[in-house]
């Protein structure tokens, strides 16, 4: 069967039945990819023990978003079953249809801001592992800056984001788990072969006071970034046999990427103590060929990530342009432009971790947090009105209506033909009891994951900005202010 652009991305990469869990699990773990194996350590083991608990709330918290989102979109299919013509933008279409058309800009310009700004880490962490690949390999002698390495790779990338959407998603999101498993065994080797230094750090450092909550606010929006399936979720959904076992996916998914995570942070807790672990963890560990194998894949895999993750903001923006979904001169400009962009913002940020927690705790955390929940609520609602009005109309139908025999019990006859009427419209009656009996606890729930996102997004926007800013003056300067000044020596 032909596949072209106007098909939603993981509809090139199902079969005419659809995905099975397994697959969808994939996708799941695809979207993790490695940074919760080479990056995330760091910002958890500065939290101490409390690091923990911190993973266990946040991405509990996003485990069940994600799952809100697939039942939202499951009631939205019954209130609007033309919403599945919107099926190439459905966070938006789920906006639309819960707060309006205004709610839908704002919402597809922020996915948009976060799909596009969550390619920057991948371009500085790939550039950043070959710069290493390099110095290990030449023993110290090929010393390429990786902010040279960023202009390489994006210089590569861009013809390949010219030809539009990957042809057969199984096959890039098969490979791309695979590189994730090999990375995760790699970096396990190496953390075994790493003799532990002579003077370890004590056991535990804890920061206190406003310290402590600096840690625990940079963690939190990295966590939010590093497991951000939001956007990606319902496409998924949509892709899927059964709809309704989303939550296997979501679920299995988190618990193997998290699995990774946590076995990668004990080895380096266990060789390295508290307090000496590095934003990237291959930084650290000692030269090897499994080091050199881990570096690579690690590119591999964040550019591989780039050319899929990116292929759906493009599409969106050309939309918005009328743009022909054609290959043609325009779509290369446009994209061209975006990646030249993407360059310049990889040059002029400091550190990645920084844009990790910006991009995770103002960008992505309303996605993740604040918009599912509302979304339920309201969703919840006008489908529990939509269905008392249906029941309505069936009453008013049948009072028009008078019995063809006098035999017949008038009570019976009402009785009966109601219970046919509604059965046309919702003949699984559990489901119809789910949508409507939604319980007070759930209420308190989504209510208190939204006051408890907005807070610490607004703690989280206010303290990247403060250390992005003293980043900038007193500690590392951005590559677009070294290529500079090299150029000026010239």
């Amino acid at each position: 069967m032909e596949i072209d652009e106007r098909r939603p991305l993981l509809n090139a990469s199902s079969s005419q039945n659809g995905l099975s869990v397994f697959f969808a699990i994939i996708c799941v773990i695809d979207v993790f990819g490695v940074f919760p194996i080479v990056t995330l350590p760091k910002a958890v083991i500065d939290c101490g023990y409390y690091g923990i608990l911190l993973v266990i709330i946040v991405c509990s918290a996003q485990i069940y978003t994600a799952c809100l989102l697939g039942k939202c979109w499951n009631i939205a299919e019954r209130i609007d079953p033309n919403i599945k013509n919107k099926c190439r933008h459905p966070y938006s279409a789920l906006a639309e249809i819960t707060y309006g058309k205004c709610t839908a800009r704002f919402v597809s310009c922020l996915v948009d801001l976060s799909v596009f700004s969550g390619g920057v880490p991948n371009l500085i962490v790939a550039s950043q592992n070959l710069e290493l690949l390099g110095l290990r390999i030449s023993t110290q002698k090929l010393d390429i800056s990786f902010c040279y390495w960023i202009i390489v790779l994006g210089v590569i990338l861009c013809p390949m984001l010219w030809f539009g959407s990957p042809k057969d998603m199984k096959i890039i999101c098969s490979i791309s788990v695979i590189i994730v498993i090999s990375v995760f065994a790699l970096t396990c080797t190496c953390l075994f072969l790493d003799s532990p230094p002579t003077n370890l750090p004590s056991p535990i450092t804890i920061s206190e006071g406003l310290e402590f909550w600096k840690h625990i606010i940079t963690a939190y929006g990295i966590i939010a970034f590093q497991f951000d399936v939001h956007p990606v979720i319902l496409t998924i959904q949509m892709d899927m046999k059964n709809k309704s076992k989303l939550y296997v996916a979501v679920i299995v998914g988190f618990v193997v990427s998290i699995s990774l995570f946590a076995v990668v942070s004990i080895l380096s807790v266990v060789k390295h103590g508290f307090g000496t672990t590095p934003p990237s963890l291959l930084e650290t560990l000692p030269t090897s060929v499994p080091l050199h194998i881990a570096a690579v894949l690690v590119a591999v895999q964040l550019c591989l990530t780039s050319v899929v993750s990116n292929n759906a903001l493009y599409q969106d923006m050309e939309d918005c342009l009328n743009i022909s979904r054609e290959f043609n001169t325009k779509r290369c400009i446009l994209r061209t432009i975006l990646t030249l962009l993407a360059i310049l913002l990889a040059e002029s940020v400091p550190r990645f971790d920084l844009v990790m927690s910006l991009i995770g705790g103002t960008l992505t955390a309303p996605l993740i947090f604040i918009l599912p929940p509302l979304f339920y609520l309201k969703i919840s609602r006008l489908y529990e009105d939509n269905l008392n009005m249906t029941k309505r109309e069936i009453l008013n139908n049948l009072d028009r209506m008078k019995p063809s025999t006098s035999h017949c019990n008038l009570a019976k006859y009402y009785e009966t033909k109601f219970r046919e009427e509604f059965r046309s419209y919702a003949s699984r009656r559990y489901i119809v009891y789910e949508w409507i009996c939604l319980k007070k606890m759930e209420k308190i729930l989504c209510i208190l994951i939204v006051v408890a996102a907005i807070t610490c997004t607004s703690f989280s926007t206010y303290l990247n900005i403060d250390n992005s800013a003293l980043s900038y003056t007193n500690f590392t300067k951005p590559c677009i202010y070294n290529i500079a000044v090299n150029v000026l020596h010239l």
